[in-house]
């Protein structure tokens, strides 16, 4: 089955002072087709002060090494697998820097592949289906489920050592 995608996005900084919102795209080369298109969108948590850079590298290592990954993987260990090992390395360079510097993102990504989709999800960056011009939420925001504390994330990539996502 073939489909065509039109890809874009536009983003909002909000009140905030700086926009620290990245996505990509990334289509399989002609010759590996069958491999599909990852997108994905992170949110840079500005507490720490580095929730950009935190963005931009989680979204661009995973775009970039998502079709570079061996081909007998499954989607979700490709995904798992490359999101883990980003994790480790923004967890590994936020214990080195100083006093409450930090950078730590959100991030939600599809797969299409064949007849599928996937979607990894971390954070309360949400995934929406619209189909027949209903629009149903697809993921759940890993956030306190309290209004004080709507803004704070139980989950975030750069936040702990393991990363558990959806």
């Amino acid at each position: 089955m073939s489909f065509d995608v039109d890809i874009g996005h536009a983003s909002h900084k909000g009140p905030r002072e700086r926009n620290e919102d990245f996505a990509a795209a990334l289509r399989a080369a002609p010759h590996e087709a069958g491999r599909g298109l990852i997108a994905a969108i992170a949110d840079g948590v500005s507490a720490g002060g580095h929730g950009l850079v935190a963005a931009q590298t989680a979204v661009i290592s995973l775009v970039n090494d998502f079709h570079a990954v061996p081909a007998t993987w499954e989607t979700t260990v490709a995904l798992d697998r490359l999101l883990g090992a980003h994790n480790a390395w923004l967890v590994d360079h936020n214990r080195r820097r100083s006093g409450d510097a930090s950078g730590l993102t959100t991030l939600t990504a599809v797969v299409l592949r064949g007849h599928t989709w996937t979607v990894a999800h971390v954070g309360d960056t949400r995934a929406w289906l619209l189909r027949g011009g209903e629009c149903t939420q697809l993921t759940h925001d890993h956030a306190f489920d309290h209004p004080d504390l709507r803004s704070q994330l139980t989950r975030a990539i750069g936040l702990d050592d393991s990363l558990r996502i959806d």
